[in-house]
């Protein structure tokens, strides 16, 4: 008598799970725009907007999750680039409709009985341009001038206190930051910024998002000097006649440029991630790690004491 195996239904293959598409094209789109960017067929800047974008990236991972086991992967790529090209026009048709309704502003602030200041300007993304005023202006302590969206243009806020003036430059008369990430602000707007060069100024606090910045602080009188910056390009010169001054920056993704006038010494200390440091060590030499300072920084009248604290940046200092 033979005895035969009992009957088994060959197994069923698994289905291989497949992975999202969402992620991997996002990405794809992110490379395409900067090189096609850095390429020049497409204007300068105009990554910026795409932050914008971030409420599409909801809608993308709705689709997926409702279509990704439905519809041909292929379908399902198509459907999502189709999605990321949409907002892409629509965020940079907007940003052209706000460059046809700027407006332009120009606003005076008055020192009053203060005989020196503290100094605040939030800026969202555009240009940012600081420096001083003609000595000719007795009395006034800022000008500021701008040119965008008229819902973002920036307003001085100024309040003085036992001989010390508080002026802050504020979006649209709402306190806070005036730069919040994946908020809208235009690149294209601009703000101009004159401190008079006869006041002291007791703190200068300047917070950017996506900014071109070119801040002229040499003829200013600061003792400290707070700046954080977020995908932008910043080129500074700093005081050449203010006595000790401390400066403090945080960056993101940006690239920065310090120059620090002649006859003023300097103390340079740097931590950070992916960061790349280019310091002159002819005139500031490595002392020690991440520190570097001139040999006459303890006797010398003028000079300044930087604190970096970057993440992706690129730092010139000479």
């Amino acid at each position: 008598m033979s005895l035969t195996a009992p009957y088994a239904p060959p197994p069923v293959p698994e289905r291989r799970r497949r992975g999202g598409v969402i992620g991997p094209l996002v990405l794809i789109f992110i490379g395409a725009v900067f090189l096609l960017e850095n390429t020049g067929y497409l204007p300068p800047n105009f990554w910026v907007n795409l932050w914008r974008l971030w409420p599409v990236l909801l809608v993308l991972a709705g689709i997926e999750l409702m279509l990704a086991h439905r519809i041909p992967w292929i379908v399902l790529a198509g459907l999502a680039t189709l999605v990321l090209i949409v907002g892409a026009v629509a965020v940079n048709s907007s940003r052209t409709g706000a460059l046809s309704s700027a407006a332009a502003t120009t606003l005076d602030t008055s020192l009053g009985d203060a005989t020196q200041a503290a100094v605040t300007v939030r800026f969202g993304a555009g240009e940012l341009n600081l420096d001083a005023l003609p000595r000719s202006a007795p009395g006034r302590l800022a000008t500021m001038s701008y040119n965008g969206p008229p819902d973002l243009a920036p307003r001085p806020h100024y309040t003085a206190t036992g001989g010390l003036g508080h002026l802050d430059y504020q979006t649209s008369g709402r306190p806070g930051p005036g730069f919040i990430p994946f908020v809208d602000h235009n690149s294209d707007a601009r703000m101009d910024v004159s401190l008079a060069a006869d006041v002291p100024i007791t703190s200068l606090i300047v917070q950017t998002g996506a900014t071109q910045a070119h801040l002229d602080l040499s003829s200013l009188r600061i003792s400290t000097i707070d700046m954080s910056v977020g995908a932008a390009t910043a080129w500074v010169r700093l005081p050449e006649n203010a006595g000790p001054t401390t400066m403090h920056i945080s960056g993101g993704a940006s690239t920065i440029t310090l120059e620090v006038p002649r006859g003023v010494a300097a103390s340079i200390r740097h931590q950070g991630g992916l960061s790349t440091l280019n310091v002159d060590q002819n005139r500031f030499p490595l002392v020690s790690d991440g520190l570097y300072r001139s040999t006459d920084y303890d006797t010398a009248t003028n000079k300044v004491d930087i604190s970096l604290e970057t993440g992706v940046t690129t730092i010139q200092v000479s």
